[in-house]
């Protein structure tokens, strides 16, 4: 009877080694895509010397390669295994490594276009200022197909941490990218005030580097096989409030009400997503109710 399951029980077991490679395949070509579009902008409106810059795209997409392997090993050691082979200081350190090598240039590549060039794309070009919006907004989904291929939980406290971590993280990317809006147009730039295209700019660049926290923080806790501390819980909404959302609010409101641009309907996210943080805040700190004398009394005579 034995012998007669041990096919399917193989063949179960090597479906859910391979479950994962498909999204890492569409993760990997995503980077490729956004790079090659990016590098385009770059070589065709400064110098074709930026070519040099597929190098540093290869380093990422080999650090991206080794956290998938990394992860495989582990999910593997974690099902077969009551010692899962990391120390909590060094499970899947390529999990936030990689996203921070990613991040930095992609930043890089967002710091050349906005301050050299992206006032000059042209509507009508395929190259312009949609497809470039596009290109930096494909990091959302970056991030959304590589989460998932760093653990294998589906359901439960584990998965209740995975999200709670990084449920916004997409939309806060987005959303950066869309602030960006108004620096492709001279005229409106020229109104603002100075430094502010540049505080734009770097809230867009923060945006890209602050999914690195999440992905520290759940590598730290094996992607939620040990307890989250509540502190790092409550610093994760903080940073959503008031390191993501109320800077992209104040540039909004800047650029909607002192100059009377176009603004982006994600200024309501940002006003939901600082009231609900402030709101949870408070409740948490201000609102716990202290355990009274009358209950010390009865948990004192209350059997054991």
């Amino acid at each position: 009877m034995t012998a007669m399951h041990n096919p399917r029980l193989q063949l179960a077991k090597t479906v859910r080694c391979l479950h994962h490679w498909p999204t890492r395949t569409l993760c990997l070509f995503l980077i490729l895509i956004q790079a090659a579009s990016l590098n385009w902008y770059l070589m065709d409106n400064l110098s074709f010397t930026w070519a040099a810059v597929y190098a540093a795209d290869a380093v990422v997409i080999t650090l991206f390669i080794a956290s998938f392997f990394m992860a495989t090993s582990n999910i593997h050691h974690e099902k077969h295994s009551n010692d899962p082979p990391f120390a909590s200081a060094s499970h899947l350190p390529l999990s936030y490594i990689s996203w921070f090598a990613y991040a930095v240039l992609l930043d890089i590549k967002v710091v050349m276009v906005f301050t050299k060039f992206s006032t000059d794309l042209d509507e009508d070009s395929f190259f312009g200022p949609n497809t470039m919006k596009t290109s930096l907004a494909l990091a959302g989904l970056v991030f959304l197909t590589f989460l998932p291929t760093q653990h294998d939980a589906t359901a439960g406290h584990r998965r209740q941490i995975i999200t709670t971590l990084t449920a916004t993280v997409i939309f806060d990317i987005l959303d950066g990218v869309d602030n960006l809006e108004n620096l492709f147009d001279k005229d409106v730039r020229d109104s603002y005030p100075p430094g502010l295209d540049d505080a734009i700019i770097g809230i867009c660049c923060v945006n890209f580097l602050l999914p690195t926290v999440p992905l520290f923080t759940l590598a730290k806790t094996r992607f939620g096989l040990t307890k989250l501390p509540e502190r790092l819980e409550i610093l994760h909404k903080v940073a959503i409030a008031y390191l993501v959302n109320l800077p992209l609010f104040i540039t909004r409101m800047v650029t909607w009400h002192g100059l009377s641009a176009g603004i982006s309907i994600f200024l309501l996210k940002n006003v939901i997503a600082i009231g609900v943080v402030t709101f949870d805040l408070v409740e948490h700190f201000c609102c716990k109710a202290p355990k009274r004398d009358s209950d010390n009394e009865l948990d004192r005579y209350r059997p054991g």
